[in-house]
């Protein structure tokens, strides 16, 4: 007997369960009252049932066995656990399950079996906690006759808020009791066995959702001490330290977490392609793998609201999500992973909701989605954003309802992926930047001008301080090989100016670059500001006719010759390519591949245009708007329309030792008069008068009213 019960152990170790099934079957018409067969036969039919009615008849076996192997050995705690579980697997049958769990837990007392004591409190933890949480964020609706309508609230705008508001509130401290008493049972379990890794994943969760972050890190901290704890406890734990800014300790402890996975596990949970738009998703899914890992640290390098910190916050703030999904979502007995379900998959993508409501079930004809069901409801008031799930009672399983999956596709194109649930990333700036490439000294290099403008007023606010020490910062390179290039630290007296501004120019590649600018205080709170650009370095070629990026700067002032450089023309960038209305401003631009005439001279035609793309009607009186419009409609101010179309020639002698040269840098100052404020676009097209050819170049700025 014992070698079949061997065998058939080895069976199931090697996943062959129908087989061991066969030789345990075969072991019972040997020993029919064997308790140890009846058991583990009847164990491994109920571990390969599932929560469903249609498995009853599997389940009611199972049932039979194990009550059998209780009959002729009633004071063996394991052979009554596997009974609940049985019970607990068919949903009318729960509180038997509880009632027997019960009299498990006291057969182990009396027996001292603390590992069994561990497993039965946990079982009776998750009972509780399932009840807990069909109770938790319970909402009465106030009029009577009404239920929330998920259709509604897809189809019209501010439902949700208004039914939320006019006809619901919410009920205190529902589920608290059985929140209570599942706490209680895991830390039994716990007090038995301090690293049973389920009593420590069931406290977690319910002290996450007490917001009780210091108590999950002392409750994980004996298995991770003890290097018990698996990838689902050190999400939990690097849950716990990020939720109380332990940057450092959240990220050690997620890529821990990570690496303890098999790869096939972690890729698909670090997968990029549910938090891109579809189109986008298909075409990421179609890289390879080492593609997808590169795209993969490309996406949270560009993320990441400060390099000048050593945390990547919003890498952290994405796998946050994915931990808390697994946290509240995950369930053995369902084989529900909690980053794969719906609710997972809207907490990763928006954060968790900042209002959560729960519905009883209905016995509304003409609602039948939520007759027996609760309805929960996701609402994100920063944007109008909701989302409604409905799920069985006391199972922890919702899924979308009616209308919502295709709700969550719309929004997924609108967009994919937000962060403002964020305070800290909400609170960064942004720097207004103008980027300009000029050709280097040779074909395969360039001359980057990054010009920058920092709303100083903005970054400092009400500050009570007489100056500022502002750290601007510039990172340039490949896309996962950005470097820091440069760092000012500028003293700034407060109260400020609108805006900083200062340019750097760096030499780079051919190739994809990648731009960071950064600005920080790091004696002001918030004060933390960032630009980020990719661009693309072409090859410089000699064979034709090309013009460089139009460089909007400040009036020029000087009279130098701006073939010495631009710089020594007195020309200062603008970072803000934002110029006042009635302001005058100039233009630098170099042309290359202009061929010198035959008494060496060489010979350009130049043609500027500024063409009104939109109209700023940003606070203007309704009267005003309106008449705006108007003017619009017969041509006083027409969007398309030139504001300003002006050509000169230009002949200069080509300077170079041997008689030739073939760039020409140009300087010409406009400006647009009572143009309208808004949107334009500067277009230069230059001609070569001696080849013919033409090349074109163009600026989009804004007119700033004043």
């Amino acid at each position: 007997m014992d070698s079949l019960l061997a065998a058939a152990r080895t069976l199931v170790q090697d996943g062959d369960t129908a087989a061991a099934l066969t030789i345990l079957a075969r072991a019972q018409d040997r020993a029919p009252r064997n308790p140890e067969v009846l058991y583990q036969r009847g164990v491994l039919l109920a571990r390969t049932t599932a929560i469903r009615l249609g498995d009853a008849p599997r389940n009611f076996v199972a049932w039979r066995l194990l009550d059998r192997a209780a009959e002729i050995d009633p004071g063996n705690a394991r052979y009554l656990l596997e009974i609940g579980r049985i019970r607990l697997l068919t949903p009318l049958l729960r509180l038997e399950a509880e009632r027997i769990m019960r009299k498990a837990l006291r057969v182990a007392d009396d027996e001292k079996d603390q590992a069994l004591i561990a497993e039965i409190s946990w079982e009776i933890g998750q009972i509780k906690e399932r009840r807990y949480l069909t109770a938790k964020d319970r909402y009465l609706v106030t009029n009577a006759g009404l239920i929330f309508d998920a259709d509604e609230a897809m189809l019209r705008r501010g439902y949700t808020r208004e039914f939320l508001e006019s006809n619901a509130r919410p009920i205190a401290n529902v589920g608290a009791t059985d929140r209570t008493e599942a706490e209680e049972m895991y830390r039994r379990g716990l007090h038995a066995v301090p690293t049973h890794e389920p009593s420590a994943l069931g406290l977690l969760g319910l002290l996450y959702d007490q917001r009780r972050f210091e108590e999950m890190r002392q409750v994980a901290r004996p298995l991770l001490d003890a290097e018990r704890g698996g990838s689902a406890l050190r999400l939990a734990a690097g849950l716990a330290a990020y939720r109380v800014e332990d940057w450092a300790s959240a990220t050690v402890l997620f890529d821990s977490a990570l690496d303890k996975m098999p790869s096939d596990e972690r890729d698909a949970m670090t997968n990029l392609g549910r938090i891109l738009r579809r189109r986008d998703a298909e075409a990421y899914e179609s890289l390879s793998a080492p593609d997808r890992r590169l795209t993969d640290s490309a996406y949270w390098e560009a993320a990441d609201p400060l390099l000048n910190t050593p945390a990547n916050e919003a890498r952290l703030e994405y796998l946050s999500r994915i931990a808390a999904a697994e946290l509240r979502f995950s369930s053995n007995d369902l084989e529900q992973v909690g980053w794969r379900t719906d609710r997972g998959l809207i907490l990763v993508r928006y954060g968790e909701p900042p209002v959560v409501a729960t519905f009883a079930p209905t016995s509304a004809a003409d609602a039948a989605e939520t007759v027996g069901r609760i309805t929960t409801v996701w609402y994100y008031p920063r944007n109008d954003r909701q989302f409604v799930f409905t799920g069985p009672p006391a199972m922890n399983y919702s899924t979308f309802a009616g209308p919502m999956r295709g709700l969550a596709e719309e929004s997924r194109q609108d967009a994919p992926f937000l962060l403002d649930n964020v305070a800290s990333l909400r609170a960064i700036d942004s720097i207004a930047v103008q980027l300009s490439r000029f050709r280097g000294n040779t074909d395969t290099t360039t001359q980057l001008v990054v010009a920058h403008a920092v709303d100083v007023r903005r970054l400092y606010g009400n500050v009570d301080l007489a100056e500022g020490s502002l750290q601007t910062t510039l990172y340039l390179g490949r896309p996962l090989a950005v470097r820091q290039r440069r760092r000012d630290t500028l003293t700034v007296a407060l109260p400020a100016p609108p805006l900083l501004t200062n340019s750097w120019t760096q030499t780079v590649g051919v190739g994809p670059v990648r731009v960071r600018v950064e600005a920080t205080d790091d004696n002001v709170a918030g004060a933390n500001a960032r630009a980020h650009l990719d661009l693309d370095i072409p090859r410089a070629r000699r064979d034709t006719l090309a013009v460089s990026d139009a460089m909007i700067t400040e009036r020029a002032t000087s009279q130098e010759d701006p073939r010495d450089g631009w710089q020594r023309a007195g020309l200062v960038p603008k970072g803000d390519l934002s110029i006042g209305q009635r302001e005058a401003f100039s233009v630098y631009w170099e042309t290359y591949g202009l061929r010198p005439s035959t008494d060496g001279r060489l010979k350009v035609k130049v043609q500027f245009r500024v063409t009104l793309l939109e109209i700023d009607r940003r606070n203007q009186q309704t009267a005003g708007r309106v008449l705006g419009e108007v003017a619009d409609l017969i041509g006083l101010t027409k969007e398309g329309n030139e504001q300003l179309a002006v050509g000169f020639t230009r002949e200069v002698p080509a300077r170079t030792q041997a008689g030739t040269d073939d760039r020409l840098p140009l300087v010409n100052t406009i400006g647009l008069g009572t143009a309208p404020a808004g949107s334009y676009r500067l277009d230069v097209v230059v001609t070569d008068l001696v080849s013919g050819y033409s090349a074109r170049t163009e600026r989009l700025f804004r007119l700033a009213r004043q």
